[in-house]
């Protein structure tokens, strides 16, 4: 217990010291008068883009390898259990989220503070959206999300369909069909399109791995290598994180400084944003040391604030990563080793949260369009706030865990509700602030779900004979095989109970 202890301490004062030293020398390096150049940046940032690398790296045999062993160590009634439960749980906390946000924005009315030059500030940046699509379209691209044609390319690529507009037979350009009204934009055929971009199809993953984990359940005692293999994975991949929390706070603190020192105008657009900021930040704060904290409290019974303090290294890490999806296995490893949840649900739970539980972002969309909204002086209907609040929950389940994905979901908010997408620009000087503030909302939204579904399932993941595969036919035939001396069966089965227990 004393090196536990020592354990959390030592990750909470790396990483508290990882931000105060970022912010240091990002101050200090900072020039106003001569900028950095784009290459300089990427020099300086290059110890934070390793460690987020390495996280990253570590994504895919975390994430399947912990779904996996956790799901096919319970039967099929446990697992559905789990599963029902954590999706109940985030939907009904994005929908609080949404609805926290959108009563603050109405009350605050932080767009009516003060007159925008929307002409001047757009003119500024003409950034077009990666993807003009609308609800429809991104509940239709989860659905297909499931169900990747090819396995292999769902660990490195991911796919949605994107509007293409036609004037007759001409395509148009994305930056001006952006640019024109609902009524103009009518005339334009539209063409749905397929498009293929870098990155991993997460919930593809996710579900493939909860019906493979399931299926060795299943098959019981056929299913062992399998389960055997996979736990093993399991166990490497938590050992590698842990040996990759030891450079955080080198990686973070060089994060956190090429941030400060990208920084254009941070006095002009703040004083610009201020109503904004104070709004998203007071949603968030509400969320994250109100709701959140009561959820624990009624539902899982434990004390919120040594629970966040177990998850200190994590909360941080996303902090400064500003991804659910980085920050993942030391979610899994904080929760685990420094909070005792049950190992069967943060392997679970977590890496479902990080893909389809998004509280911050969710809450950040709602205040964010119907802030553009006040800015160009349009009052939405109470029919265009209930579609807000929808729109921006479909949006954050369909926002990957990476940094500023809010950004692109958010143009289908902005789209719903008929206001120009590229709107979007106005609260883009900030947004990488705001990103890493909804970010560790998120982790801490998944960490708090993992601690009440486990205490809502704890009867039903009460072990049994049947869990222990070493009580298995199937196992015992594979130590005999493996060696029929009685001796080095014993310590077969002494390594396995070791390795279960971690």
């Amino acid at each position: 217990m004393r090196i536990a202890k020592e354990n959390v301490l030592l990750l909470l004062t790396g990483g508290l010291c990882g931000v105060v030293a970022g912010i240091i020398m990002g101050v200090s390096l900072r020039d106003s008068e001569n900028k950095w150049s784009k290459r300089h940046l990427s020099y300086l940032r290059l110890p934070g883009d390793l460690f987020v690398q390495m996280l990253k790296m570590l994504i895919l045999p975390l994430i399947m390898s912990s779904i996996i062993s956790s799901l096919s160590s319970v039967d099929s009634k446990t697992a559905g259990k789990l599963g029902a439960i954590s999706l109940l749980y985030y939907f009904l906390t994005t929908m609080v989220a949404v609805t926290t946000g959108i009563i603050l924005v109405m009350a605050i009315k932080p767009g009516k503070w003060m007159v925008t030059n929307i002409e001047e500030v757009v003119g500024e940046a003409n950034k077009a959206a990666p993807c003009i699509s609308n609800a429809v379209d991104t509940i239709l691209d989860l659905a297909k999300a499931l169900f990747p044609e090819n396995l292999i390319e769902a660990t490195f690529r991911s796919q949605k369909v994107c509007m293409k507009f036609l004037n007759g037979t001409m395509p148009m350009d994305a930056d001006i069909v952006l640019k024109m009204s609902a009524e103009q934009r009518a005339f334009l055929e539209e063409v749905p399109e397929k498009i293929t971009s870098d990155g991993m199809n997460i919930l593809g993953l996710v579900m493939f791995s909860v019906a493979f984990g399931i299926t060795i359940s299943w098959i019981g005692d056929e299913g062992i290598p399998l389960k055997l293999f996979f736990k093993s994975l399991e166990t490497t991949s938590m050992k590698l994180i842990s040996l990759v929390i030891w450079y955080s706070p080198i990686g973070i603190t060089f994060l956190i400084a090429a941030q400060i020192v990208a920084m254009k105008d941070p006095g002009k657009e703040l004083q610009r944003l201020m109503g904004y900021m104070i709004t998203v930040l007071l949603g968030l704060a509400i969320h994250g040391f109100v709701v959140l904290p009561l959820l624990m409290i009624t539902l899982a019974r434990r004390n919120p604030i040594s629970y966040v303090a177990g998850m200190a290294q994590a909360l941080l890490t996303a902090l400064a990563t500003s991804s659910s999806s980085a920050t993942l296995p030391l979610s899994i490893k904080c929760a685990e080793e420094n909070n005792g949840v049950d190992p069967r649900v943060t392997r679970f739970v977590l890496p479902l949260g990080a893909t389809i539980n998004m509280d911050g972002t969710a809450l950040y969309e709602a205040v964010a369009a119907i802030y553009i909204s006040q800015c160009v002086g349009q009052d939405l209907s109470i029919g265009q706030v209930i579609l807000v609040s929808l729109t921006a929950t479909l949006a954050s389940i369909g926002a990957a865990g990476i940094p500023q994905a809010g950004i692109v979901t958010m143009i289908m908010v902005l789209i719903a509700i008929g206001l120009p997408s590229n709107l979007f620009i106005l609260i883009f000087p900030v947004d990488f602030f705001l990103d890493r503030i909804r970010t560790t909302v998120n982790v801490h939204g998944d960490a708090i779900g993992a601690a009440v579904v486990g205490k809502l399932c704890e009867g039903y993941l009460k072990k049994t004979p049947t869990d222990d595969p070493r009580q298995s036919t199937g196992y015992r035939m594979l130590s005999q095989q493996a060696s029929p001396d009685p001796k080095r069966i014993t310590i077969t089965n002494h390594n396995y109970e070791n390795s279960h227990m971690l």
